[in-house]
């Protein structure tokens, strides 16, 4: 029946969405899933048809953001900006109106914190410069975070805005503009060695630093944090810093493939050292990932490629 076990999830099908549904399923919830049918949420009368015909929920999950990845983010940030700022808006407002008894529990980015050689808390948060490749899409993030706060505040709703690790597993994107970066590896890997590569391409600087999750973990990571934490901008990951190298070789193990790396000159270069502290999200929540890099890869692989 709706009511406090019936959520909604606005983003169904894309690839956090896809996964988590299921998830929630399996829990025992009713899900309201709001994807692509809806039309472009971008557009005020869509977002409102799709929160005014929903039963109330308990939870409203905000996964819905436009992104790019790679070099082509750099041309496009105006328009990133100004699509997901609209899409954002469009569901506070409808929040605000047609689920209010909800708590909106949204997603967000590393992006929207400036660069940094360490690994950056919560206090952090919109405190100056991003890296210019994601300038735009940083912002409309943060106009997300900073808009369910200034939501709450005034009409006294619930809200928790978790800052994401970046996510590999199934049903990501496999554009080449589009899947997230390790995910994109893989897949190119793949291909590469069926074509009988000698060598695998790392681009950019194989020693960049990331944190990495399956997007199995970083759900229970989400979830974990809705028991715990209300009206906050969270960073939810776990602490577990990898280089690009590291990911890339954890890929061919998962490959079983045994070829040397190669780091082309003038490739792709995003922000060097991306870290989040989650520390405060770890210590309340006793969270923990379950899923290693090279393990989660092998199951990636077993799940969308064993039949090619």
């Amino acid at each position: 029946m709706p009511g406090p076990e019936h959520d909604i999830v606005i983003g169904a099908d894309g690839f956090l969405g896809r996964n988590l549904v299921p998830r929630l399923r399996a829990e025992g919830r009713e899900v309201g899933a709001i994807g692509r049918a809806a039309g472009d949420l971008s557009d005020w009368a869509n977002v409102e048809r799709a929160l005014r015909a929903a039963p109330p929920a308990g939870r409203i999950f905000h996964v819905v953001t436009r992104q790019r990845t790679g070099a082509v983010q750099y041309d496009i940030q105006g328009e990133l900006l100004a699509i997901n700022a609209r899409v954002h808006l469009n569901v506070l407002e409808a929040w605000r109106l047609f689920q209010p008894q909800a708590k909106l529990v949204s997603t967000g980015s590393s992006c929207t914190y400036p660069e940094s050689a360490e690994p950056l808390p919560e206090a952090r948060f919109g405190q100056g410069p991003t890296h210019p490749s994601v300038i735009g899409y940083g912002l409309a993030k943060q106009v997300l975070a900073t808009g369910s706060a200034a939501y709450a505040h005034q009409y006294g709703l619930s809200f928790l805005h978790c800052v994401l690790a970046t996510l590999y597993g199934p049903h990501d994107n496999k554009a080449s503009d589009r899947s997230h970066f390790v995910g994109a590896l893989l897949d190119r890997a793949v291909r590469e060695k069926a074509a009988g590569a000698q060598q695998f391409e790392v681009w950019g600087n194989p020693q960049t630093v990331r944190e990495v999750l399956h997007v199995d973990d970083q759900i229970d990571a989400i979830l974990a944090a809705d028991r715990v934490f209300d009206n906050e901008v969270l960073n939810c990951a776990a602490n577990t810093p990898v280089t690009v190298e590291a990911v890339a070789r954890a890929a061919l193990a998962a490959l079983d493939w045994s070829v040397p790396l190669v780091s082309p000159p003038g490739s792709f270069q995003g922000a060097a050292y991306k870290m989040l502290d989650s520390t405060r999200f770890l210590d309340r929540t006793g969270w923990r990932p379950r899923i290693d890099l090279e393990a989660g890869l092998r199951r990636l692989v077993a799940e969308e490629y064993a039949k090619q």
